[in-house]
């Protein structure tokens, strides 16, 4: 049902984009039989932005949730009927797809749907031969649906009057017809001319039947048309009914969704109408599909790789309908549940690029430039350029491996890097603070811890004011007990951490004061290990 989508967690970080892209390019490489998109929750941190543009690639969609959309499952190979075609041209077309309807377009409009429960209930209607009155057809198209041959008449002509069968004694059916019918009769030789004087539309001759040529000049001068089928007078009756154009038995009140609609609503829509299928058309009015009942039922869900994490809170929108194939992460264990066993990697690394990296080794595929370049640049901000206490002998390892791919010195590529974050940005302290926030469950609240890191720890703290009234709105607006901020000097190799709301859960964690705001605390660079664990392990002393 599509492509399997590859993505990190919500507010994304330089690993979680990086990683994603890199581990998609590394499964459509290794896995041909599927096509893997990589996508991102939230917009590019300006340093992936650089990454990005140094080496040449385009950024991964942006995506706002991952439950089924109309476009998931709607059936995408149809056949389209004129509104000047027959119903039997329907019938066929309904019996070899195996459909239950067919959109009616005109010149690239969409005009309708002609549906098998109209067909059938016009067969219930018509328990009797139906006439032309209500809708009128044209010669030709009754010639079409008997398959027959016209001998006299003009094939333009309208027929608009009623259908008879010539099965009594030409006196009897005498006071049947009238002008302007239709008559269906076998080789009766006395009914024949005595139906065109009674100023008949059509003769309809079955079993093959070809009238004399004096009957025929008859029709002619009597401008009545004469039809000849191979087809038996109860077949043709039958026929008859079918003769009908599309435009005549059209739907015109049909539901219409959009593409990217969400199923669910469609469904809801769907199953509450009185029609088993929807018209789908994108945004020009195009026809792009159709939703039927029978695909709302069979619906899969969405496949998707979770990179980076491994919790619903951190993932996007909609996950629990989705279908979670495999996970890359380095966190702790969350609350992503399966319905079948997957792969899992899950390694206590700096990074989740770094797993990335040993997945290409372990495959034997070597990382193309661009590739390497985006795990390095992943590697050395999730790790803080090695300086974390996250950080590995492994992580050191691969960080070196792919510098010495790119041709760079490690630290100067990463320098550069972090130096990008601040350059032709405005500061916007909602950016600083939400950025990279994640939210922790601490006793019986919940605390937001942000991190931002920087190369100059005074052009975050100038705007100290600003980044602290907008996190305690945020800490009001979303109930937090508290809300932490890490600035993280690469430098200094330290951060300056402040804190709003309850602080007390703070100063219970860390055994500082937070009076005056924030504290400075040398060699602290991990959220993941020297901060959230503290917080939650303070909550049960």
């Amino acid at each position: 049902m599509g492509p399997i989508l590859v993505f990190g967690h919500r507010n994304p970080d330089n690993d979680s984009i990086c990683s994603a892209v890199a581990y998609a390019h590394l499964k459509n490489l290794t896995d041909p039989g599927s096509v893997y998109v990589p996508v991102r929750l939230g917009p590019m941190p300006p340093e992936t932005s650089w990454v990005f543009e140094r080496f040449g690639l385009a950024a991964p969609a942006e995506i706002t949730h991952v439950r089924t959309r109309v476009r998931d499952v709607m059936t995408t190979d149809i056949v389209c009927v004129s509104p000047d075609d027959t119903l039997l041209t329907v019938g066929h077309l309904l019996a070899e797809r195996g459909v239950r309807g067919l959109p009616v377009v005109d010149g690239g409009v969409v005009r309708g749907l002609v549906t098998m429960q109209a067909l059938a209930t016009r067969y219930v209607e018509d328990l009797t031969v139906s006439g032309f009155k209500d809708r009128p057809v044209t010669v030709s198209r009754l010639v079409e649906v008997l398959e027959g041959s016209l001998l006299a008449g003009d094939a333009a002509s309208v027929l608009s009057g009623n259908v008879l069968i010539g099965a009594m004694e030409p006196q009897t059916m005498l006071r049947w017809v009238h002008p302007g019918d239709t008559l269906i009769v076998g080789d009766r030789r006395r009914t024949q001319p005595m139906a065109v004087e009674a100023g008949i539309a059509c003769l309809v001759v079955t079993g093959g039947g070809v009238p004399d040529e004096e009957l025929l000049a008859l029709a002619r001068e009597r401008a009545c048309a004469v039809v000849s089928t191979a087809k038996d007078t109860y077949g043709a009756a039958r026929l008859v009914n079918l003769s009908h154009t599309v435009g005549s038995m059209m739907e015109t009140d049909t539901l219409v969704v959009e593409p990217d609609a969400l199923l669910a609503e469609a469904a809801d829509d769907l199953f509450a109408s009185p029609q088993r299928e929807a018209i789908v058309l994108d945004a020009d009015g195009a026809l792009v599909g159709l939703l039927t009942r029978t695909n709302v039922a069979r619906a899969p869900r969405r496949q998707v790789i979770l990179m980076d994490h491994n919790e619903t809170s951190q993932s996007a929108d909609g996950v629990e309908e989705a279908s979670v194939v495999e996970i890359v992460d380095h966190h702790r264990i969350g609350d992503i549940e399966t319905a079948y066993p997957i792969s899992f990697m899950n390694l206590p690394l700096g990074s989740t690029a770094t797993i990335v990296a040993l997945r290409y080794r372990e495959l034997g595929v070597d990382p193309p430039r661009a590739m390497a370049g985006l795990m390095l640049s992943a590697l050395l901000t999730d790790t803080v350029m090695l300086k974390s206490p996250t950080a590995t002998e492994t992580d050191r390892e691969i960080a070196d491996r792919l510098a010495a791919d790119l041709g760079v010195d490690h630290v100067e590529f990463g320098m550069e890097m972090f130096r990008a974050r601040s350059q032709c940005r405005e500061f916007s302290a909602e950016h600083v603070v939400k950025a990279d926030l994640k939210e922790y469950r601490v006793g019986d609240t919940t605390v937001a811890i942000a991190q931002v890191e920087t190369v100059d720890l005074d052009e975050v703290l100038s705007h100290r004011d600003e980044t602290v009234a907008y996190m305690e709105h945020m800490t009001r607006e979303r109930g937090y007990g508290a809300s932490l901020l890490m600035v993280t000097d690469v430098v200094r190799e330290g951060s300056e951490l402040i804190v709003v709301g309850k602080r007390r859960i703070a100063e219970r964690a860390f055994g500082v004061s937070f009076e005056s705001g924030s504290a400075w605390f040398d060699g602290m660079l991990s959220r993941k290990k020297q901060v959230a664990p503290r917080l939650v392990e303070s909550a049960g002393r």
